[in-house]
């Protein structure tokens, strides 16, 4: 997968800089005194064929015996097509080897590029996006409420009857929070505004 990158574009992207301090950045956790003790680095796997940034669920795979030779500290991640997939979610921060291009305003890594995430079960909070319906359906609920994740739109999900429950609690919503945009017909990763949730891993 080839990064959507043009050298002579120099004009600022828009929505690049925060212009408020309310709202979430959608794949930056929250900051706690162990939150860096959880923090892993994993390599996308070569199947990968999108992009990968901040916010995502990923599935860890377990090193082949070939690798595990060489005592490889960082596995591989792949993008699961199944909530019962789902280990852990990527995240932005200390990600210092993403790529931001004038194209693309938004750190992403692809295939055989390294990507930051945080196990499922390491308490984590870590915004990711949410659809209004379902951010406004989640306002003043329980934080155990059901949800799952949607696929198609890279986002929160809502869960319904037959559905695979992800296992996160979530603990707030927010209706002006930075997101990430993915147009894969171009390949073009952005930045807007617009709803998210912030989910305890």
């Amino acid at each position: 997968m080839a990064v959507n990158f043009n050298p002579m574009l120099t004009l600022t992207g828009s929505n690049d800089f925060q212009l408020q301090s309310g709202g979430y950045i959608q794949g930056a956790f929250m900051d706690d005194p162990v939150s860096r003790m959880w923090l892993l680095a994993g390599n996308v796997a070569s199947t990968v064929t999108q992009p990968v940034w901040g916010g995502l669920p990923i599935t860890e795979l377990v090193p082949s015996l070939a690798a595990s030779q060489f005592q490889t500290a960082a596995p591989n991640v792949s993008l699961p097509t199944t909530v019962a997939a789902i280990t852990g979610f990527t995240v932005f921060n200390r990600a210092h080897s993403m790529l931001i291009t004038p194209g693309n305003p938004v750190p992403v890594a692809v295939a055989n590029m390294s990507v930051a995430f945080l196990r499922l079960g390491s308490n984590i909070r870590i915004p990711v996006q949410v659809s209004e319906t379902l951010a406004t359906a989640l306002e003043d609920g329980a934080v155990n409420q059901q949800v799952t994740w949607d696929f198609t739109n890279n986002r929160l999900g809502t869960f319904a009857t037959g559905d695979t429950a992800l296992n996160v609690k979530v603990l707030n919503v927010s209706a002006n929070s930075k997101i990430v945009n993915y147009d894969s017909t171009t390949g073009a990763v952005s930045w807007s505004y617009g709803y998210a949730a912030l989910i305890q891993i």
